[in-house]
């Protein structure tokens, strides 16, 4: 008898610390789903900020905005290359107005661009990169930006008539640069490529 009073103790007492065991490896089990659950939100609300800031900075408008010209097919040639940038007189290149009627060749063209027929591919949609003839290191640069960004919707060639080393342009709107800064330029052209003129379809198409 006694015998079995001692084995009922002993199975009371296994089951007893069963249940303990139970209960704690509950709680640490609900304890680290909260913390995977928390974990889980946590990372969620950085994805939706930084989708957020993204979207707001995507919005934002790069470069001056420019007085923008009629675009007829005729003459006169006159542009607006006389601005204040900062409280300084500056001269950036042309980016809109009248123009000739053949759009000027897509692409990195090495050589001083005609504005009259850059304006005409700006109508188009395009952005037009003029930089500071003579500088093999700088035109090099260029060349390799429009090669990796392709050719379309893009021109570029030199232009001595401004007060920078480098202006990206399209209708309306321009960067100027006094030292080149590639990663400027790229944000520019990607945001405005296809985007600004009176017939920026055309470029899209």
């Amino acid at each position: 008898m006694k015998m079995d009073q001692r084995q009922r103790r002993r199975e009371g007492s296994q089951r007893a610390q069963a249940s303990r065991e139970r209960r704690l490896g509950a709680h640490a089990h609900r304890k680290k789903m909260n913390m995977v659950y928390m974990t889980a939100a946590s990372l969620v609300a950085v994805v939706i900020i930084a989708v957020v800031v993204l979207l707001q900075g995507s919005s934002a408008e790069l470069g001056i905005k420019v007085t923008e010209l009629t675009g007829a097919h005729a003459p006169p040639y006159v542009y607006v290359q006389d601005v204040t940038i900062t409280g300084e007189p500056v001269r950036i290149p042309p980016s809109s107005g009248n123009h000739f009627g053949q759009e000027g060749v897509y692409g990195f063209q090495g050589v001083e661009l005609v504005p009259e027929a850059a304006v005409h591919n700006m109508e188009h949609g395009a952005v037009v990169l003029w930089y500071q003839p003579e500088d093999a290191l700088l035109a090099g640069q260029i060349k390799q930006l429009v090669k990796s960004l392709g050719n379309q919707c893009i021109v570029a060639g030199s232009f001595a008539d401004q007060s920078f080393e480098v202006s990206a342009t399209v209708w309306g709107r321009a960067l100027p640069q006094k030292t080149y800064d590639e990663s400027s330029l790229r944000a520019f052209i990607n945001k405005y490529r296809g985007e600004l003129g009176p017939e920026a379809g055309l470029c899209r198409g």
